[in-house]
């Protein structure tokens, strides 16, 4: 008698302090529950095909860092780093540049480079999957050795 009515009252502990599963929400899901969602507002355009400087985005590197103003650099220590925003429109024109990185200083001088380095020159612009031209945003990481 004693086992069957200590069965029964595990069973009723179960039952009774059970917890329950929530299904896992992701942030996207978060965000978008509470979001109010206007259908007539088609999404963003994907680039497929993201902009590129001419010769590559490696030689815009290149270009930055022989116009950087190194002097400038010498007392803010050995390893920089900063990433550089550059916003490309559908004609190929560099809009706007930006930098972000955790020294301001070099955020300047940086931004003061890439900004020399996309004077007058025309990129390539970046395409959708259809191989339409659209605008796009170019994130480059940015890193310079004070040796």
């Amino acid at each position: 008698m004693k086992k069957i009515t200590l069965l029964i009252l595990m069973m009723i502990f179960g039952l009774g302090l059970a917890q329950k599963v929530k299904k896992e929400e992701k942030a996207k899901d978060k965000f978008e529950s509470r979001q109010p969602q206007d259908m007539s507002v088609p999404p963003p355009p994907m680039v497929a095909f993201p902009a590129q400087y001419p010769n590559g985005n490696k030689a815009f590197i290149e270009h930055v860092k022989k116009n950087l103003n190194t002097d400038a650099l010498k007392s803010l220590g050995k390893d920089l780093k900063t990433k550089i925003i550059l916003k490309v429109n559908s004609e190929g024109n560099v809009m706007n540049v930006s930098t972000y990185g955790g020294n301001e200083i070099f955020d300047t001088e940086v931004k003061k480079a890439a900004e020399k380095a996309t004077y007058k020159i025309q990129w390539e612009a970046g395409k959708n999957s259809r191989g339409e031209k659209v605008i796009d945003i170019v994130n480059l990481p940015f890193k310079y050795s004070n040796t």
